[in-house]
């Protein structure tokens, strides 16, 4: 019996399998360092504390600037995320205006984010075996 040269091998199904599991890891590895940052807090009692902990060595008032910005970052960066099914079209506007830019990376992050405001697999009916 030959096989169909459209039919696809146990090959593709596996690396289609591997591509989305992949995909899902690290998604969920994006979850889990939210879940450590908030524990780094947790266990420090006060944000206050976390950039002197985290950059012994760096004067002071540098550390205490980018933190400053950090938090207006972070700040903006959740409210994007509670309610990212609302904010596609802000995350493809700023996701044009970096790649514009020249930044690349942080827009292919931005592609990142778009394509997973809604992972197909979460939508598509599950096939049954036959």
């Amino acid at each position: 019996m030959t096989t169909h040269p459209d039919t696809p091998t146990a090959d593709a199904a596996v690396a289609a399998v591997d591509r989305t599991l992949a995909d899902r890891a690290a998604s969920s590895a994006e979850f889990l360092a939210g879940i450590l940052a908030a524990a780094m807090l947790d266990t420090e009692g006060q944000p206050t504390k976390l950039p002197s902990l985290l950059f012994p060595d760096v004067d002071p008032d540098v550390v205490q600037q980018v933190w400053d910005k950090a938090l207006v970052v972070g700040y903006r960066m959740g409210r994007i995320s509670a309610r990212p099914q609302w904010d596609a079209a802000g995350l493809r506007r700023l996701r044009a205006a970096l790649a514009d830019a020249g930044y690349e990376a942080m827009a292919g992050q931005a592609d990142r984010s778009l394509a997973t405001l809604q992972h197909p697999a979460d939508t598509a009916t599950p096939r049954t075996r036959p």
